[in-house]
């Protein structure tokens, strides 16, 4: 299978520039193998929500991202993992505390596992997804539009979270310490470093995220951050880890995307039958 018949953050890059009628088709002529691809291309056309997706609702990724932004989830205490998996982020500080919050993050922690990652490094990921939907909560100010998702298979653990909120630019400029920042590429690269955070700099808080996020790259893993009209990322499958920061077509929010390939994994051809494809974004 050649990359660009399968939905990517390159297909993306590449088409959402274009006008609608003719993006829309090639998104809809495109693969589903990955879900950050999948939600952020939802996300772009949030108030369209299900709209954008046409000929695709017979696809069952689709109607998952769909189900959970509906709210037509059902209590799940289950704590054995699913394939692919979306949820409402938690809406409260007390969201995080409900039955179905825990067992969605157990699963989380069960997917890593059987996708071949170690346990600790599982348990680390799901620190880092409540990490990130706490932050949600606190600076996207539409809390209400959170979704988080997880997807497995043998050799690679996925997941994202987003929401259609302010985005980092804003945020970050409400505080006087970012009134000078016009660009969203720019607000992506401050927001990840040390330090940095819509409460100002050298208020201790934001510390220890960058570190985070590169401990995570360097276990054969690929990171998204998408915001405005600029994304960044941190290719950890390459020898040296990859910074990139690159021009988008507007998105309203925030996405983070996760992909974490197990250690066993040889690099290979991609190959349609293992819904695991090369290159790792």
């Amino acid at each position: 299978m050649r990359s660009d018949t399968y939905l990517s953050y390159e297909m993306l890059e590449d088409v959402m520039l274009l006008p609608l009628s003719k993006y829309r088709t090639i998104v809809e002529r495109a693969e589903i193998l990955r879900i950050g691809p999948l939600v952020e291309y939802a996300y772009h056309h949030y108030p369209d929500l299900p709209g954008c997706f046409q000929s695709r609702l017979d696809n069952p990724a689709v109607t998952l991202v769909l189900n959970a932004f509906e709210r037509r989830g059902i209590l799940d205490t289950s704590i054995t993992a699913r394939s692919v998996e979306f949820a409402k982020a938690p809406q409260t500080d007390e969201g995080v505390e409900t039955p179905n919050w825990i067992a969605f993050c157990l699963r989380f922690v069960d997917a890593g596992i059987k996708a071949g990652l170690s346990k600790t490094f599982a348990q680390a990921l799901v620190s880092t997804l409540e990490e990130m939907s706490g932050n949600l909560l606190e600076h996207s100010k539409k809390s209400s539009s959170g979704l988080v998702g997880y997807r497995w298979c043998r050799g690679e653990f996925e997941y994202v979270v987003v929401d259609a909120g302010i985005g980092v630019l804003r945020s970050l400029r409400q505080h006087p310490d970012y009134s000078f920042l016009t660009d969203s590429g720019e607000a992506l690269e401050t927001a990840l470093s040390d330090g940095e955070s819509c409460h100002g700099r050298d208020q201790h808080r934001g510390t220890g995220f960058n570190k985070l996020m590169f401990n995570i790259a360097r276990r054969n893993s690929y990171l998204r951050f998408r915001s405005g009209d600029h994304s960044f990322s941190i290719d950890g499958t390459l020898p040296i880890p990859l910074k990139r920061i690159a021009p988008c077509a507007p998105f309203e929010g925030f996405l983070i995307s996760v992909i974490s390939k197990s250690k066993n994994v040889v690099k290979k051809p991609v190959d349609s039958r293992s819904h695991c494809p090369y290159p790792a974004h």
